[in-house]
């Protein structure tokens, strides 16, 4: 499996698309035309976790295991890795509209910041995650901002 890695910025167009960064897009594209994704809140406040949608599959695969399906946390977990998400497709350009949920989520406006996280990316408004960004390299001990 191919990693999602760096940092990549791109501007909302007037119809509110942006394009997925060309490296990410090479990760996902198996196949011409367009690219499924799956988008879903992160657990780290103020983004959006963007995944292939076979590598969704198998992290809900691994976090259902965790539970007896007659547990309410199964249950709560199913809610959250499902219903919470959305699934799209790029356009041909390799653009998407982010759905309104996301943006509420987020508080994009006009850019977008991108983030690799190996197996999946994250979604940004730019000021925030700079701002994450900065406070996870200082909880680093002995790494610097």
């Amino acid at each position: 499996m191919s990693l999602f890695f760096g940092k990549h910025e791109n501007r909302l167009d007037v119809k509110g698309r942006v394009s997925i960064p060309a490296p990410f897009r090479a990760i996902l594209k198996s196949e011409p035309g367009a690219i499924p994704l799956v988008l879903c809140p992160s657990h780290i406040k103020g983004c959006i976790e963007a995944w292939a949608p076979s590598a969704y599959a198998e992290m809900a695969r691994k976090e259902l295991s965790k539970y007896d399906r007659l547990d309410a946390a199964y249950d709560e977990t199913v809610s959250r890795l499902f219903t919470d998400a959305w699934q799209l497709e790029t356009d041909k350009e390799g653009r998407i509209v982010l759905p309104p949920g996301a943006l509420a989520l987020t508080g994009i406006k006009d850019a977008v910041a991108f983030f690799g996280r190996g197996d999946n990316f994250h979604i940004w408004e730019p000021a925030a995650g700079a701002a994450h960004l900065a406070a996870a390299r200082a909880a680093v001990p002995g790494r610097q901002a």
